[in-house]
Formats: C-alpha cells, structure tokens, sequence
C-alpha cells in the first residue's frame, strides 16, 4: 500500500519508495489475530505527514510576513515567539483564537483519523472534502500531481519552520535568518554574516543585573507600527511630532501633499524639528541653524547657513550629515498613516549604559537601595 502513495519516492532515488529507518514496515503485522495494534499503519503516516505539513505551511508564512505586516486593528508583535502571548492580551486577540479553536475542533471531530492507526480510515490520508472552488471537477485539473506538490511544499515547509526555531535558539544557525527574525535575547552578540554563523557566546555569570540588561549587541527589528493620524487630517506642509517605539519621529506632507516621516531631530546638534521647522516643496528646514534637507531622500542641501558667522562656525565642528527617513504608507484598509520603524531601538541606545548604571546604584539582585 505504502508503495504506491503520492511521494512515496524522491527525485534522487530512482524511483524507488524511501524509508530508510523502516516506519512504514513497524505495523503489527497480527493485527488481524489478535486486534492490537501496536505500531500506527502508514496511513495514520501519511495522515500526520500531510497535517503537520499543512500547519508547517501556515506557520512558517505566518510567522515570516507578520513580521513586515500585520492586520490592522489586531495585535502589532512582530516577534512571532511572543505572538500568542500578545493575543492573549488583548480582546480581540482572544475572539479569534476562539473562533479558530472552534473551528479546528468541528474539522478534527467530523473528520476524526483515530481508525488510520489501524488502517482502516473510510477516506483518504488528508482528503477532508475541502474543495470550495470545485477544481477537481474541471477536466483540465490533475489531482495526483497537486497532491504530490501540497506533499512536497509541506515537507518543505516543516524543514522551513525548524529553521526558525533553530535561528532562534542558535542564533546564527540559519544565516538567511540571521538579524530578520526572533533570536534568543540572551544570544544577540556578534552573530556575524559568516555561512555557517558564529560560536554562541558562553553564558555569562556575575550580577544578577547583568543577567536583566544586555550590554550586547542589539539587531534591528524593522516593524510597520500605526502613528495614528490619517493623511485627511494632516495639511500641506503641516507637521506632527511622534514618539513610535523609541523613535522621535516627525510625520507630515510637503506642498504636494505628499506624506513624509523624518527624524524629529537634527542631525547637527538634536533640534527638535517639530518646534518650528518649514517645509518648502520636498525641502524640510531647521528652525535653529537653517539646515535643508530632502524629505525623500534625507539628502542635505545646506549645513548651518544662519546666523551670519555663528551658524557656519556651529557646523564645523559637527560632522555633516544627512536627516533620517523613515519608510511610511498609508493602511490598504482606511485611511491611516503607518511608519516603518526598528522596535529594537530603544534598547540598542540603553544598552551601553544599563549594566554600569544599574550594577553601581542597583542591589545584585536587580533593585534599588
């Protein structure tokens, strides 16, 4: 029977079934003695084979784009490791898993595979009667070859997904990974682009303080996070000032009406831009020393031009830079204004000052005096 199921063979093995640790053989051949089975049929195989490769398929696409994008209106948590925990805290959260739970618990009761352990399932290994677009009534349609493609995404799928809680748990393990997704917090440092990653450090011991605050390096954790304005409320040339996951950031439309996020602060010497900058076509402009920069690009036109004397003076003593641009969009539903910011900021600032800080005025164990 095994033989002849959908992808029972690989393209290296010349067509021949592959199973070399012999599972399909384990079925206790006097099952129909004795009426005891002590080892599941191949087609309670196949039946877990093809679940667990439907779930790996979901996961691993759900955990990948919910980093760049999320539903609006439902939790923002870009890490997919915290992902369940930031639904359970929060209502609406909590109704879709419900409605998922639900749902999932009339599929497996009405299409239960307790008797595939024994072989004798009245119905194909994944065959739930699932066909909303009827495509396998078309004349044109081949059954046997999308079988075998759904078999061999999940298997793909399920090694995908692996690699996710490696990278996770062996920082650097997956290097296509590596900086993108979740990693162990306590496995950041200097994971390094090298193909087969770098040697996770040991693990420190000292002050339990040490322990809470990373001194180490802190990747990007690039998320769309909503500013909460909408572009009808914003006029040309107006600008908002914003505080998004660590970030100051300035949301506002040039002349053209065309929506823009910056850097809140100057790159000369952290003015805030917001208290009184203008903005002149695409140009955006410091109100304290007349710095220009492009609102696209972030490009700088003109370095500390004014005051006479004092401005210039000012400006050369501070490396010239361009302003910060951060990605924005308007939402796909409504009208709203999304930024594409590093959530990790914060902490990549703090972490050079929390382990000194923290071990001097702190307890051992973590608390104040």
């Amino acid at each position: 029977m095994w033989e002849a199921m959908i992808g029972a063979d690989v393209d290296f093995n010349e067509g021949q079934p592959w199973d070399p640790l012999g599972f399909s053989k384990l079925y206790d051949r006097n099952f129909d003695m004795n009426n005891h089975m002590t080892y599941p049929h191949v087609q309670w195989l196949r039946e877990a084979e093809i679940k667990h490769g439907r779930l790996a398929m979901i996961g691993f696409v759900g955990a990948v784009v919910q980093h760049y994008a999320q539903i609006p209106g439902l939790p923002v948590e870009p890490d997919w490791t915290k992902a369940w925990d930031a639904c359970l805290q929060n209502p609406i959260g909590v109704l879709g898993l419900g409605q998922i739970s639900i749902f999932a618990f009339i599929i497996e009761g009405k299409y239960a595979s307790n008797m595939a352990w024994i072989g004798q399932m009245d119905r194909e290994p994944g065959d739930l009667g699932f066909d909303p677009l009827k495509l396998c009534k078309r004349a044109d349609f081949d059954l046997k070859q999308k079988q075998l493609s759904e078999i061999k995404n999940g298997r793909l799928a399920m090694i995908g997904f692996a690699s996710l809680l490696a990278n996770h748990f062996i920082p650097g393990s997956v290097p296509l990974l590596t900086g993108s997704y979740a990693v162990a917090p306590e496995a950041q440092k200097s994971l390094g682009s090298s193909f087969c990653g770098k040697t996770m450090a040991s693990k420190q011991t000292g002050s339990k303080t040490a322990a809470r605050y990373t001194t180490q390096v802190v990747l990007p954790a690039l998320s769309w996070l909503k500013t909460g304005l909408k572009t009808k409320e914003l006029a040309p040339t107006e600008l908002v000032a914003l505080t998004i996951a660590g970030n100051d950031i300035l949301v506002g439309k040039d002349e053209d009406s065309n929506i823009f996020a910056v850097a809140n602060l100057c790159p000369h010497i952290g003015t805030p831009m917001s208290e009184g900058a203008d903005v002149i076509g695409d140009i955006i402009v410091c109100p304290l020393h007349v710095s220009s920069f492009s609102t696209k690009t972030g490009e700088l036109f003109d370095w500390c031009p004014s005051p006479p004397i004092i401005g210039p003076l000012t400006g050369l003593v501070v490396e010239r830079k361009e302003l910060l641009i951060f990605d924005s969009r308007v939402a796909f539903f409504g009208d709203d204004i999304d930024v594409l910011v590093d959530t990790n900021a914060k902490r990549a600032y703090e972490k050079d000052y929390w382990k000194g800080i923290l071990d001097a005025q702190g307890k051992n164990d973590g608390t104040w005096y």
